[in-house]
């Protein structure tokens, strides 16, 4: 190869690598193939920082040298900003500041809210105690929200683009929490008011005749325990007639631990319903895939708290292909009850199910804690838990989300206040987005990947499968052993022969 031609060959290939680049500076792909797209930015974030009128401030208050897995979320953190700038055509500008730095920047970050976190770490063959900054504060405009700390993975996405839209949304409309039957009250569904306040606003209602429904386009009723007047389910029909929508979690069932017993439970919700072609039985469902209670027991002088299955108390990983419940991956119920259609002249859509190993005890019914549950005590499969329900033919008239538990985004108050599933909030708040015709969260709220149940593998196959793990290994031996049995004894016969050497 003459040197002219090697000249122009390296001529060319430096011609290529710069018109990739200038290319790749304004088209570029990326393959992300981790299970919940964490790299990815949801079809819902790009809708929404396209839509930016004006500039977005992040300010990261991130500390430096930490332990690996902390600087890597920091660095996720900021690529994760690098592209919400690409992608929104640069309207979202970010600064990332070291607290640590000096007490004036930790002073700085601890009066706009951001809280450190004691860390152990490693300096000089010694652990010592850090105090670390992850979080974030978002301006836009006169407006400010708070990312006290930041969550790794998917949820940075989440929380960053639920801080941006809950600023950016003009005018968030009314959502009516029915209240006056027994119902908690918002702070007692505490998960459940703070997700809806970004783009709701949701306010306490009654069903008395003085109050106007009309003003809402979705209304929530949550565990009423009181039995409600007619006229307060008239007041709700016209409400539906007129095009308002429901978002119902209903109790027909009532447990008492104290004395171990399952009752039903009267609020005349339940003949309500059923004139809007929905039934809710008079029955506990049970569930193979569950979750447990703790039970005293007494082992010699000692008595001990262990967990053990209860499957009154069903985790819901079964759901239909629909926009309210893609995604999910795992909503814990108790002492729910079956769903099913009342009627003909309803379209009965299933949203969520039990497991393939389910079944439902008719109340009442006592509560065996010691119990020992087999596969027999799970006859029937794909209960419907959840059901959006509409009418035929009738597209002026509003449409109903029912839950057959009143109890799964209740969080409580006081001491008995306790954190729920995320894929229950997920799950009722996207049942309101859906018939609030707001469905741009949807996606973002159930992109993480939370939960990964085992199968369910029926006791028959249980005892195969501890039979071949027994006896495999053994087979095994005997079979090398009757092998190297074999071989000594080819080799001795082949030693016996006269020319053998």
């Amino acid at each position: 190869m003459t040197k002219t031609k090697l000249k122009n060959i390296l001529l060319l290939l430096t011609g290529i690598v710069v018109l990739v680049n200038l290319i790749s500076s304004d088209h570029f792909l990326r393959l992300d193939f981790t299970e919940d797209q964490r790299y990815t930015l949801s079809q819902s974030t790009l809708d929404i920082i396209s839509d930016l009128q004006d500039p977005v401030t992040v300010t990261a208050y991130f500390s430096e040298d930490l332990q690996p897995q902390f600087d890597r979320m920091r660095q996720d953190f900021k690529n994760l900003l690098e592209e919400y700038t690409t992608r929104s055509g640069n309207k979202i500008v970010f600064t990332f500041i070291n607290p640590n730095e000096s007490d004036k920047l930790e002073n700085e970050a601890q009066q706009k809210g951001i809280q450190p976190l004691l860390i152990s770490s490693r300096e000089k063959n010694q652990s010592v105690q850090k105090r670390a900054y992850m979080g974030a504060v978002i301006n836009y405009g006169e407006a400010t929200e708070l990312i006290p700390f930041l969550q790794p993975g998917a949820q940075m996405e989440y929380a960053l683009t639920m801080a941006i839209k809950k600023m950016t949304v003009p005018e968030k409309q009314p959502i009516g929490i029915i209240e006056g039957h027994g119902e908690p009250t918002m702070d007692e569904m505490s998960e459940v008011t703070t997700q809806l306040q970004v783009l709701y606003a949701p306010e306490t209602t009654t069903l008395d005749d003085s109050v106007n429904l009309d003003r809402y386009k979705t209304i929530i009723w949550v565990r009423p325990t009181d039995t409600v007047p007619q006229a307060h389910f008239n007041k709700l029909d016209s409400y539906i007639k007129n095009g308002g929508h429901v978002v119902l979690a209903i109790n027909k069932v009532d447990a008492n631990f104290s004395n171990g017993m399952g009752q039903n439970l009267y609020t005349g919700i339940g003949d309500w319903l059923k004139n809007h072609g929905v039934k809710i039985n008079s029955d506990f469902l049970i569930d193979a895939n569950c979750g447990s209670v703790s039970v005293r027991q007494q082992q010699g002088p000692f008595v001990i708290n262990t967990p053990v299955s209860f499957p009154y108390l069903p985790v819901i990983s079964e759901f239909a292909d629909h926009p309210v419940s893609t995604g999910l991956s795992a909503v814990m119920l108790q002492f729910a009850s079956s769903l099913e259609a009342a009627d003909t002249t309803v379209n009965f859509v299933p949203l969520a199910f039990t497991s393939k190993q389910s079944d439902a005890r008719p109340a009442p019914t006592f509560f065996n804690f010691q119990k020992h549950w087999n596969e027999t005590d799970f006859n029937r499969s794909n209960i419907p838990v959840a059901a959006l329900v509409s009418k035929r033919g009738d597209e002026a008239n509003g449409n109903l989300i029912v839950f057959s538990d009143g109890d799964f985004v209740v969080n409580g108050a006081g001491q008995e206040a306790r954190q729920l599933q995320p894929d229950n909030i997920s799950l009722f708040v996207n049942s309101v987005d859906f018939l609030s015709d707001d469905t741009g969260l949807m996606q973002l709220r159930t992109k993480t990947v939370k939960h990964r149940p085992l199968d369910q593998i029926k006791e028959s196959k249980q005892s195969w499968l501890k039979a071949l793990n027994f006896g495999l290994p053994l087979l095994l031996i005997i079979i090398i052993g009757i092998f190297r049995y074999q071989q000594s004894i080819n080799l001795r016969n082949k030693r016996r022969e006269e020319n053998y050497a």
